[in-house]
């Protein structure tokens, strides 16, 4: 079996159906970096910037779906209260 070499820019990608080497031109790969993690006030801070600077648009649809949580949640604490009451002696 003969030895598929790639000239040195380049590197071997893989080998076609003919036996022809696939190579490809080397980039230059740039390390990622990755951030600093945020602390607890910094993560606060860019949550409430965010609320600040959200269009009328999006306030509205993220409002709707909020309040029909807040409805359901205040509907069970309320019926929990109730049913304290009723059968506290």
């Amino acid at each position: 079996m003969d030895e598929i070499i790639c000239p040195d820019d380049t590197i071997l990608k893989g080998v076609d159906a003919s036996g022809n080497a696939i190579c490809l031109p080397m980039v230059d790969i740039i390390p990622y970096e990755k951030p600093p993690p945020k602390g607890d006030v910094e993560a606060a801070i860019d949550f409430t910037w965010e609320i600040l600077f959200l269009s009328p648009w999006e306030l509205i649809y993220i409002s709707i779906p909020m309040t029909v949580l807040a409805t359901y949640g205040l509907t069970i604490y309320f019926i929990f209260k109730w049913i304290q009451r009723k059968f506290n002696v």
